[in-house]
């Protein structure tokens, strides 16, 4: 999908929070923090040269400010056509996703300590407060992580 210099278009959801069709995958950090209306609902139709899918890419994004940073929870949808790994022949396989994904801003982050035990808050993604952050990127990161590895057909011959 390529960026477009048009504004997206607001779309108001059942719950009255504004949302909006991303003609552009990235969203300005500094605008999210600054403007406490902007919309934190997107949905993402993507296309990606590396990944054979069938038909677009679909993903509901919302984006939840907290004090040190910000939440991207979303919902992906897809059908990735794959091989066999028996038979090379294609496979389709369905891809639905839950991305949740924390982001705190750089000025949060106490880079002095050395070690410390890993506590569930502590898996975030350091973040500057006026940068951008590609929804589509995020989503392509998540779909071939969580790709199915090890694909097989429906042959008989090649279930065993």
């Amino acid at each position: 999908m390529e960026a477009s210099s048009e504004s997206p278009s607001p779309e108001v959801l059942a719950d009255g929070a504004l949302a909006e069709v991303l003609q552009n995958e990235i969203v300005k950090i500094g605008d999210l923090r600054r403007n406490r209306n902007a919309p934190t609902h997107y949905e993402g139709i993507y296309r990606y040269e590396d990944l054979k899918t069938i038909g677009p890419v679909v993903c509901d994004w919302s984006l939840a400010l907290e004090a040190a940073g910000f939440v991207v929870h979303g919902n992906l949808q897809a059908n990735v056509e794959l091989e066999c790994v028996r038979c090379l022949a294609p496979v389709v396989i369905p891809v639905a996703l839950q991305i949740d994904e924390r982001f705190v801003f750089d000025s949060f982050v106490d880079r002095s300590e050395k070690e410390k035990e890993l506590l569930s808050d502590d898996f975030y993604e350091v973040v500057d407060e006026e940068g951008e952050l590609d929804l589509k990127d995020l989503a392509h990161q998540w779909l071939l992580l969580e790709s199915e590895n090890h694909p097989l057909c429906g042959r008989a011959e090649c279930q065993f």
